[in-house]
């Protein structure tokens, strides 16, 4: 009877173990020293033994020997060569703790913050400890040694762990910083477990080494500081964790400022926990205080386009509470000029009420008695404010009264530029007037690039639930793994990639653009220099940045909108709202930019808690949540940015029917049905009670956003970028709009298969053909941008 491969499997691997009829030796020069008895025909499974095994080298002579190698990489460890053993199919299991994981229902891992949960619980007997840091280890030696399967398993379970106790060692290991000592708490073994006795320790023997036949296919000098970078692998890691910063930037802030004794008011999160739980904030890691984030990597998050704040006011906020964070350990020079630049140009106070600019301006640091920005730059925000409200008031009666909802032609046609303000510049209009040396020309800026149509995938490829649901895609690993698998030695985190600067042009993110979430500004030199066809449109005036969070979305039903919150921007009502579409076994999700009527502001999303009081039948949810989650656009999956569907009539607002148009494949015109205006709002209560009892979700009262003048235009034309992140937040989802004619009731938007419904709804049909839902306590977020032209 023919043995099976499962007996075959098992005598490898006795062979392996005990060192039976091995016909090559290792000897092993690193971060440890020793010696490995193995077999060629089982080593040239990997990359690197094959190219030295098969390549024409001395090593490629069948006679048994020594082969010493040396492992310049300090990221490589004695316990990640548990790789060798997985070639012989073998190898103890890994242990990835349950506390490190994230999930729906605890976004921010079962031990944060305030649990008894043991964040160093024991490893199962016979399993290795899957440490933060050895799996970061098993990456680096399996990616050195040309292992794409271990590899993605190593990445996949990285990423799965991306929470707030892990996300700075993984950046850290993206920026090309080496692996530190181990952690005592976690009790991580030197060797791999049940590995112990197949290595033989050496001690250190320089004349050995030179006697010997040493074969490194490492050519690269490795620098002093020894940075070790491992291409699109350490970028898709460090994709992944600025994700998971730009989500979760307020609620680990406000932790922090707890941890340190500052006052401020708990989170509702918090406050659920500290009823049940004493609060103890020791436990909290340190993000954005000293000792935690770069001043540099503060300032690139606080002035993203990403992070997620409600507004500009939230978000001064926000960057004045990490400063006076980070000054009660004394002043730094280098952080002041840090903080100077922030304030002066990442917060956009064009966009703040003229009340809260007056706050701004008399707001002082309680550390250093002076000004967070000064009068000037304020002053000049409110100049820009000026001339765009000269640019939308003072428009020719034609352009007030054309009702056309006609979709957005070409930029530049007639038709265009009659909905346009006229306050845009192409790239070839800024070069003529560079060499002309025109006076009026701005030439410092900065200048905000007009989106184009595009959408892109920035951290993880695959599910951030787990376990993965089996809709969810799983990580194709086939070109990521391409550029790290091109050469054996680590590249430098600073080597240029194509169109790497241009942000014209989707191109991968790097710690260039601060793993992509860094928000780019450019002066008139810049534009002509990045643009060389000449066709990009440039404005001086800041887009709109505005958060929206939707609360209980699997209570929506086919057609049923939840609002967010509605802003002011230009003389227009906008807002964002979410739509769930069902087919038979299958849920598409789709998410919209919203032109509101000023007559009927529908009320915000809210948890339901907010909405019910303390009497309510149903437990409070969580005031923390996930990001709405989308797939990356790969082979085989598409989006769209299609048609929203009506609202059913028993939305908790009422709104028009319509349908926005379609730019994939074609553009359509949009109808627009009568609205009718009633006399008054529903009360606060009224429209709480029927948003519960008719839709099964809450909402706030409407709270319509103060604005000093209006828009009378029909239509008006903007861009708009939204961006939507995964359940616990470890990948971002971005779709870009070039300029669309927004009339008043009008939305544009995407809806797609691809969006991850599973992580928030349950995408199977219950007995009675009605999608069920998961139970689970989450929100659904999103950063939207909004820029008019």
């Amino acid at each position: 009877m023919p043995r099976s491969a499962d007996d075959i499997q098992r005598h490898l691997y006795a062979s392996f173990l005990h060192a039976r009829t091995t016909d090559v030796t290792l000897r092993i020069r690193g971060s440890w020293h020793a010696t490995y008895h193995l077999h060629r025909v089982i080593l040239i499974q990997a990359g690197y033994f094959n190219s030295l095994f098969t390549s024409g080298f001395a090593e490629s002579t069948s006679k048994p020997g020594q082969i010493d190698i040396i492992f310049d990489d300090t990221n490589i460890t004695r316990a990640g060569i548990i790789c060798i053993s997985r070639l012989y199919g073998g190898g103890p299991p890994l242990h990835v703790f349950p506390t490190l994981i994230p999930s729906t229902t605890q976004p921010l891992t079962s031990a944060f913050p305030f649990t008894s949960v043991n964040l160093h619980p024991p490893t199962p007997s016979g399993h290795h400890p899957a440490t933060p840091r050895f799996l970061l280890s098993l990456l680096a030696t399996s990616v050195y040694l040309s292992i794409p399967f271990l590899a993605a398993e190593a990445l996949a379970s990285i990423l799965g762990t991306i929470g707030p106790y892990t996300v700075l060692q993984y950046l850290d290991f993206a920026l090309g910083k080496p692996l530190g000592l181990p952690d005592s708490q976690w009790n991580e073994p030197d060797a791999a477990v049940g590995l112990e006795g197949v290595a033989q320790d050496v001690l250190d023997d320089a004349s050995s080494v030179a006697s010997s036949s040493i074969r490194s296919l490492d050519t690269v000098n490795i620098p002093p500081e020894k940075v070790f970078h491992y291409g699109a692998i350490s970028d898709k890691i460090g994709e992944a964790a600025a994700c998971w910063l730009a989500r979760w930037a307020p609620d680990m802030l406000a932790f922090e400022e707890r941890k340190a004794g500052l006052k401020r008011e708990e989170s509702g999160m918090t406050q659920r926990k500290a009823k049940t739980e004493s609060p103890d904030y020791s436990a909290v890691p340190t993000i954005w205080d000293r000792g935690g984030l770069s001043v540099r990597w503060v300032c690139a998050l606080a002035s993203g386009d990403t992070l997620f704040v409600r507004g500009e006011r939230e978000r001064y906020d926000f960057a004045r509470s990490v400063a006076e964070l980070r000054r009660r350990h004394g002043i730094i020079e280098e952080e002041e000029a840090a903080w100077k630049t922030l304030f002066e140009k990442g917060i956009y106070y064009c966009h703040m009420t003229t009340e809260d600019v007056i706050d701004v301006s008399k707001d002082s640091s309680p550390t250093t008695k002076q000004p967070f920005v000064s009068i000037a730059i304020l002053q000049a925000a409110h100049w820009q404010n000026s001339l765009l409200r000269q640019h939308i008031t003072a428009r020719p009666p034609a352009a007030l009264s054309d009702a056309r909802s006609s979709p957005a032609p070409t930029p530049g046609s007639p038709i265009q530029r009659e909905k346009e303000l006229g306050i845009t510049q192409t790239t070839a209009e800024i070069a003529a007037r560079l060499a002309a040396s025109d006076p009026s020309l701005d030439q410092i800026g900065p200048y905000y690039l007009v989106a184009s149509d595009s959408s892109q995938r920035i951290g993880d490829n695959g599910s951030s639930v787990h376990p993965p649901s089996v809709d969810s895609a799983t990580l194709s690993m086939d070109d990521l793994f391409t550029t790290a698998f091109n050469t054996t030695s680590p590249a430098s985190p600073t080597t240029p990639k194509p169109n790497a600067t241009n942000p014209l042009i989707r191109a991968s993110a790097g710690e260039a653009n601060f793993f992509g979430i860094q928000t780019r500004r450019f002066t008139a030199r810049e534009c002509v220099a990045i643009d060389l066809a000449g066709t990009s449109r440039w404005t001086l005036h800041p887009p709109f940045r505005f958060a929206a969070e939707f609360w209980d979305t699997e209570a929506l039903s086919e057609k049923q909108r939840s609002y967010s919150h509605t802003i002011w921007c230009g003389g227009s009502m906008f807002n964002a709202y979410v739509q769930v579409m069902r087919k038979k076994g299958s849920v598409q999700l789709g998410i919209y930019l919203h032109r509101q009527s000023i007559l009927d502001i529908p009320g915000a999303s809210a948890p339901r808690g907010d909405v019910e009081g303390s009497g309510a039948a149903s437990s409070p949810r969580p005031r923390h949540g996930s990001l709405i989650g989308g797939e990356q656009v790969v082979r085989g999956q598409t989006h769209a940015r299609g048609p929203s569907l009506p609202a059913l009539s028993a939305s908790p607002v009422s709104s028009p029917s319509h349908y926005s148009p379609s730019i994939h494949p074609t553009r359509s015109i949009t109808p627009v049905s009568s609205t009718s205006v009633s006399g008054s709002l529903p009360s606060a209560s009224s429209l709480a009670n029927l948003a519960l009892n008719a839709a099964g979700y809450s909402v706030q009262p409407p709270a319509p956003p103060v604005g000093p003048y209006r828009d009378t235009r029909q239509s008006v034309s903007a861009y708009f970028m939204i961006s939507c992140a995964s359940a616990t937040g470890a990948s971002q989802t971005r779709f870009t709009s070039a300029p669309d004619v927004f009339t008043v009731s009008q939305s544009w938007g995407w809806k797609s298969s691809s969006l991850r419904t599973e992580e928030y709804i349950e995408v199977g049909e219950g007995a009675e053909g009605v999608a069920g839902t998961r139970g689970r306590e989450v929100s659904l977020r999103a950063c939207v941008v909004v820029g008019l032209v």
